[in-house]
């Protein structure tokens, strides 16, 4: 069971990382880092026998300058993935997030699995596009899950990219998608990210 305080902060902290990669002009990410450190810190002190959470390595950050604005979103992007493998160690997945937005905090970015129409790429959604296949499988390097699984979902990132960059068959992606999705839903959400980098937006509703 995980603190309720410490999912709230976690959420925090990732919706801010996600708020700062909008921003075009210089951002520091230096505050978000160090309130994701925070974080990271009170989780491994309230699960110290994790050896997975204790793994995970704190974000320097970044301070606002011409020089330093793509390092400081690549600390954001960091701290977006990393506070997504701190959820799906405690299987605290994206529509977990969601629920606590309904009470008032802010929203996360989620690409709904049981959406009953295509809806348009939000801002949020493009500020995603720009993860990596390195990312997905660092995801996949930290989740809970057997050793078999890790494999599949591997073997299923593998098609979905080369499908990607093929004929990018919309059944085939989907299907992909689902099978990924029934292992962990973050990591078919970043596929589902990754397949709007390609303009695929059938996705949208199969991602979760």
């Amino acid at each position: 069971m995980v603190d309720e305080y410490l999912v709230r902060s976690l959420k925090r902290v990732h919706d801010q990382a996600a708020s700062d990669l909008q921003v075009t002009e210089p951002t520091s990410s230096k505050t978000t880092a160090e309130r994701f450190n925070q974080v990271l810190t009170d989780f491994q002190e309230a699960h110290p026998d994790n050896d997975r959470l204790d793994r995970i390595d704190e974000v320097e950050g970044k301070t606002a300058s011409l020089r330093n604005h793509e390092r400081a979103n690549e600390d954001l992007r960091k701290i977006k993935l990393k506070t997504e493998q701190i959820a799906d160690l405690f299987e605290l997945d994206m529509e977990d997030f969601e629920r606590l937005g309904e009470a008032g905090e802010m929203q996360p970015i989620v690409i709904q699995q049981h959406a009953t129409q295509e809806t348009e790429v939000t801002a949020e959604q493009s500020a995603e596009m720009n993860i990596t296949v390195e990312h997905i499988e660092e995801t996949i390097e930290h989740i809970q899950r057997p050793p078999e699984q890790k494999e599949e979902l591997e073997k299923l990132l593998r098609e979905f990219n080369e499908e990607l960059e093929g004929e990018q068959d919309d059944t085939r992606l989907q299907q992909l998608l689902g099978a990924a999705a029934g292992i962990s839903e973050n990591v078919s959400t970043q596929m589902a990210q990754r397949a709007l980098m390609y303009g695929v937006t059938s996705v949208l509703s199969l991602a979760g």
